[in-house]
């Protein structure tokens, strides 16, 4: 059965993320949305980094990607150490990858900056902020309004500061 002619209930997909790769406990029978997935992959490995704060598993957080009938998505995770949610602002399965990674990089830092008093992405000081810059998903300096890296790619930004560190 395809996406497309399913029409009732909700298709729900939960899965852990090792590295890019979704790593799945429960399936409808039938392939996630490869966009979405990407763009979970894409936060979930930026929130290895640039967190200030308690300490999150981030390895041991189980996603959960929910289609429902009209074709909006639900996003959500539980996990050990950290509040479970599950959040839908109506973007449809077929958002565009760019706009799919700024609704969960934001939902993702929602969730952790407004419940669990998690700074992410941050380094102790102002929180980056998820935007399009450029047609593509980008984190943000929001005092200078300058790109500091793409979502999916903090690790090198987090390489860069601690060598400046070393260096101080």
């Amino acid at each position: 059965m395809s996406i497309r002619d399913w029409n009732q209930g909700s298709l729900m997909w939960r899965f852990t993320m090792a590295g890019d790769t979704p790593n799945f406990y429960d399936t409808p029978g039938i392939d996630a949305p490869a966009v979405w997935l990407h763009a979970i992959g894409a936060v979930a490995g930026d929130l290895r980094y640039l967190r200030y704060g308690r300490d999150v598993r981030v390895d041991r957080l189980i996603w959960e990607l929910t289609i429902n009938d009209q074709y909006a998505v639900t996003l959500g995770w539980s996990g050990p150490g950290v509040g479970g949610f599950d959040l839908c602002h109506g973007l449809s399965m077929d958002t565009p990858y760019a706009q799919a990674a700024v609704w969960v990089a934001e939902t993702a830092q929602g969730e952790l900056t407004g419940y669990e008093f998690i700074q992410w992405p941050s380094r102790g000081r102002h929180i980056l902020t998820p935007r399009l810059r450029q047609e593509a998903p980008a984190w943000v300096d929001p005092h200078t309004d300058t790109v500091v890296a793409a979502i999916g790619e903090l690790c090198e930004q987090d390489a860069a500061w601690a060598a400046l560190d070393r260096l101080r």
